[in-house]
């Protein structure tokens, strides 16, 4: 099993998705993501056979099911992704003050992941060198591009 743990502000929420979103006027909880940064998750899904785990805060919307606008919000993620192609397929569990690196050795400790990158925008793996080790920092001013994209890839098929 492979794994892509994504994380959404700066990978897919960018400058330019919120000028587009501005545009549209389109309410938060149907707001569009980076059209580039989708088809460069797509395109690294699809080439490496990896699944997409969710590791953004993002999956904090969970603890708030209840709250309709939270609900509205996080559909709207995972409708995005799954007509994008990449669909989730997992979250991290939530590691009381452990941080996103203990999230994601909590996750990984509980699968059968064999190879996994980590898409990110901050280095939130302090204490976790291992994790450190694999991820691919995305630059927040532009989201997931090429450059990110073939660099994840060479992670997936070590």
């Amino acid at each position: 099993m492979k794994v892509i743990f994504l994380d959404v502000d700066g990978v897919l929420c960018t400058p330019l998705s919120f000028r587009l979103n501005r545009l549209r006027r389109l309410p938060a909880e149907r707001q569009r993501f980076d059209p580039v940064s989708l088809f460069w998750l797509r395109w690294l899904a699809r080439r490496s056979g990896a699944e997409v785990v969710l590791s953004s805060s993002w999956r904090d919307a969970f603890l708030m099911m209840d709250d309709p606008f939270c609900r509205a919000y996080l559909q709207n993620l995972f409708t995005r992704l799954r007509q994008n192609g990449t669909p989730l397929a997992d979250v991290t569990p939530m590691v009381p003050r452990g941080g996103k690196g203990a999230e994601i050795a909590a996750w990984l400790g509980c699968s059968a992941c064999r190879r996994f990158v980590i898409l990110d925008d901050n280095d939130c793996f302090s204490g976790h060198p291992e994790i450190a080790a694999r991820w691919v920092s995305i630059p927040g001013s532009r989201g997931l591009r090429r450059k990110e994209a073939q660099a994840a890839l060479r992670f997936l098929e070590r």
